[in-house]
């Protein structure tokens, strides 16, 4: 008899607090079935069209954390060929800053392009005191419109590629979260898929990022050293929720009148680009 969750299960899984731990069965079971893709090493990723059809197409679009895990630096051999060869990617697009690199590159591949595009700017430092408030949604979507601001070079990279190649890319920042995370709500909301389905599969990463919840967790102490998890504000900076993208949503509907409006106005599309992508990415 099947143990693996249902679908109301999994809308209940995301819903965890990042401080408390999934149990490794649960995971394990999760993360072996669509959306989710098995790359052995490779932190929450995920096949797009898996859970956005028809929106986006089946093995078009895959958004994932490092594929650098921690021990050891590199992926096995069979992860880098699923990598090229199963999944057929054909473009690596890394969105993490210079120091996140050196510390844990991408694997090079034959026939695969490598893109790192630096943001415009350094990220504002965080600011702990506005995740206190509304439970962390303002510090949220403070974040995230900022990398819709300064993470451009990538997006326009993404978009690009989706509109003049059409072939598989996968994109991807250290925890898939938040860089991540925007940049496939800019695809999905360009796409046509509705704001519940975008908020949906940005959340889950919570059960994505299970299996290096502890390493993701630590590392914010690399980021600030003062930061623990008594820091007023960390509890809600730490957790992944539904309500941080629809709120994000809410804010791209007002500031540009949609993700179209958006790749419009910040990155230039017209009316033409904006069509082939929507066609490139939809089920034929």
């Amino acid at each position: 008899m099947s143990t693996s969750p249902t679908q109301h299960e999994l809308h209940k899984l995301v819903e965890t607090d990042m401080l408390d731990v999934i149990p490794k069965s649960i995971v394990d079971d999760v993360l072996s079935k669509p959306p989710f893709t098995v790359v052995p090493g490779v932190v929450n990723i995920r096949d797009l069209g898996a859970f956005a059809s028809p929106y986006v197409k089946h093995n078009l679009i895959y958004r994932s954390g490092t594929l650098s895990p921690p021990h050891p630096r590199s992926l096995p051999p069979a992860s880098l060929s699923m990598l090229r060869d199963e999944l057929g990617i054909k473009l690596i697009l890394d969105m993490r800053n210079d120091r996140e690199i050196a510390g844990a590159p991408d694997p090079v591949l034959q026939g695969v392009q490598n893109v790192h595009l630096r943001s415009t700017k350094p990220p504002t430092p965080t600011d702990m005191n506005a995740f206190l408030e509304n439970g962390g949604i303002r510090g949220y979507v403070n974040m995230y419109e900022e990398i819709l601001d300064i993470h451009t070079p990538s997006i326009q990279k993404a978009l690009e590629w989706i509109r003049d190649e059409g072939t598989p890319l996968l994109f991807h920042c250290t925890s898939g979260k938040d860089r991540t995370g925007v940049l496939a709500a800019v695809i999905l909301g360009l796409a046509g898929a509705p704001a519940d389905v975008i908020a949906y599969d940005y959340s889950l990463s919570r059960v994505g990022v299970e299996p290096s919840r502890e390493f993701l967790l630590a590392m914010l102490k690399s980021w600030n050293a003062d930061w623990t998890l008594e820091t007023p504000g960390i509890a809600k900076f730490s957790q992944v929720r539904k309500d941080f993208m629809m709120a994000t949503l809410e804010m791209v509907d007002g500031k540009y009148g949609g993700m179209e409006g958006y790749v419009k106005s910040v990155l230039g599309f017209g009316d033409e680009d904006v069509e082939r992508i929507r066609n490139n990415l939809r089920e034929e």
